[in-house]
């Protein structure tokens, strides 16, 4: 007997045709370039709370006084990443330009208006004043380690040492630091930096003013990490 086989059989005449297939494949290169993430944030809620000040305590003519209040930035990163961070003031058109007495960390007083920051109006749109923001240049810290702090204004420019810790009223004023010793002018990577801070606010004679009310301060920033 013969054997049986169980096969595909293709007709003679099919044979001849031509095949029609693509004779190329596409290679599609994807990625995402992620960021890590770094969140910023201030303790006591971001809020500089200067109290309660009886208009009898204030001078009618010379400006005011209201002393400081202390507020902690600290900026976590997902991994060490090297930032910095601006500020934005949302009562830019607020300020009143006046010396502000005592707003560093170090000796001396503040009368540049571009340090300056607006704590808004009265009821009838006049500036109260200003108030000033200086950094710990002691005690600025990337994973504990202390740093030292470095500004670049504008953005393009090169890095310069901070001379007493100031922060301009300019959101293209941007502020980092480096780690202390160094003098390669590259800001570290880290994934905790810590920003000691210091708010000092002064405000316009109450006859200026003229305000017989309670009357709020209402200053505000808007603080932004910049990634390096």
């Amino acid at each position: 007997m013969n054997p049986v086989f169980l096969g595909i059989v293709v007709a003679p005449a099919l044979w001849l045709t031509t095949v029609l297939a693509a004779d190329s494949v596409d290679l599609t290169i994807t990625a995402l370039f992620d960021a890590p993430a770094c969140t910023p944030a201030l303790d006591h809620n971001g809020e500089a709370n200067f109290g309660h000040i009886p208009l009898s305590k204030l001078n009618k003519k010379e400006s005011n006084q209201l002393g400081s209040q202390f507020l902690t930035l600290t900026i976590s990163c997902a991994e060490a990443t090297p930032v910095g961070w601006s500020v934005t003031d949302n009562k830019k058109d607020s300020v009143h330009a006046l010396t502000i007495i005592s707003p560093k960390f170090i000796a001396g007083d503040l009368s540049d208006v571009g340090y300056e920051f607006g704590l808004g109006k009265t009821r009838e749109g006049v500036n109260l004043g200003a108030y000033a923001v200086y950094t710990d240049l002691q005690r600025v810290t990337g994973d504990g380690n202390p740093l030292k702090v470095m500004y670049k204004y504008p953005q393009n420019s090169p890095w310069y040492p901070s001379g007493a810790g100031e922060i301009r009223n300019d959101n293209g004023y941007i502020i980092s630091g480096e780690p202390l010793g160094s003098s390669s002018a590259v800001p570290m990577s880290a994934r905790v930096y810590i920003w000691p801070l210091k708010i000092t606010a002064a405000i316009q004679g109450t006859d200026a003013l003229n305000i017989s009310d309670d009357t709020p301060l209402a200053g505000s920033l808007t603080i932004s990490v910049v990634y390096l």
